[in-house]
């Protein structure tokens, strides 16, 4: 027993030695996976100093994620992200739309989403998420802004993902490697001991290389469709009814109609200081009234009473 923890100890010292070793921008290595058992069969066993033990086969160490060979051979051109919006006044949205959608036809875009609104006037006012392929950007852009009356804003942006890629697809081509090494142990454990113990250690880790395989592929084609399509937002506006010279100013049914909207508001307002009135203004007085007129009435009957007394009956 106390042979064994040595060996485990002396194992996990390696491990990390290695890890420490290994190049800082590349993930350290995953330290190997002890199988439960022993491996039984022949040449599946190292015999130890003390007689009746043996030492534990482990798993292959994960291999690191630094590159494997130059890295302008596998990407050979740079992958630029390119994001943005414009802001264009159209005289027609829905006409500008249909003419948008036919220029991205053109270069292999489309409109990813679409969003469009009616003013009080029936005029749209309408924004659409494109995606052009960026080979295209420039000059489909030159065409789209075309359509507008006048550009009333713009803003551009652009990230670089190339060192990113990179180093994923290094970090995909090491664990497809170690993960055919895992299915070659796995069928080893399976002929020579075909114990559940030790074909499950290497089935765990076996799956959790896959897992992190097909996390990396799905980043990978997500930087790869992000670059090949350019993002943009086109906001279309509608332009303002222009005045024209010379029109007449003055309309009298105009005049009458917001002169009678004036009356309207004029009673509207005149009413509700009489509601007011009535329902906060004179509860109020008759409170306040009550106690005067009750005072009023007994100093007078008071007064009354007292003159009587003095009144001297006629002889």
């Amino acid at each position: 027993m106390k042979r064994f923890v040595l060996i485990t100890l002396l194992i996990a010292i390696l491990a990390l030695g290695i890890g420490c070793a290994a190049p800082a921008a590349a993930p350290t290595a995953a330290p190997p996976v002890l199988l439960p058992s022993a491996l039984e069969a022949e040449g599946g066993t190292t015999n130890s100093d003390v007689p009746g033990t043996n030492q534990r086969k482990s798993v292959p160490a994960q291999p690191t994620g630094a590159p494997m060979g130059n890295e302008a051979d596998q990407a050979q051109d740079r992958m630029i992200v390119y994001t943005g919006s414009v802001t264009l006044q159209v005289n027609d949205t829905a006409q500008a739309i249909t003419q948008i959608q036919d220029i991205l036809k053109n270069v292999n875009g489309y409109i990813a989403s679409k969003n469009v609104v009616a003013r009080g006037d029936n005029k749209l006012r309408g924004t659409i998420n494109v995606r052009i392929p960026a080979v295209a950007l420039d000059s489909t852009l030159t065409q789209i802004k075309a359509l507008g009356v006048k550009v009333l804003k713009e803003t551009a942006d652009s990230n670089d993902v190339t060192a990113e890629y990179v180093d994923l697809e290094a970090r995909r081509k090491n664990l497809e490697a170690y993960e055919i090494e895992l299915q070659k142990l796995l069928e080893t454990v399976r002929e020579r001991t075909g114990k559940a113990e030790d074909i499950l250690a290497v089935y765990n880790q076996l799956t959790q290389v896959r897992g992190e395989i097909e996390q990396i592929k799905g980043r990978q084609n997500y930087l790869q469709n992000t670059s090949a399509l350019a993002t943009y937002t086109i906001e279309l506006v509608p332009v303002e009814e222009i005045v024209v010279e010379g029109k007449p100013g003055w309309n009298p049914g105009e005049i009458f109609a917001a002169s009678l909207n004036d009356l309207v508001t004029a009673l509207q307002g005149l009413v509700g200081v009489t509601i007011r009135f009535m329902v906060v203004v004179v509860p109020l007085l008759l409170i306040l009234l009550v106690p005067v007129v009750l005072f009023f009435l007994i100093v007078r009957a008071l007064v009354k009473r007292r003159n009587n007394k003095k009144v001297v009956p006629a002889s």
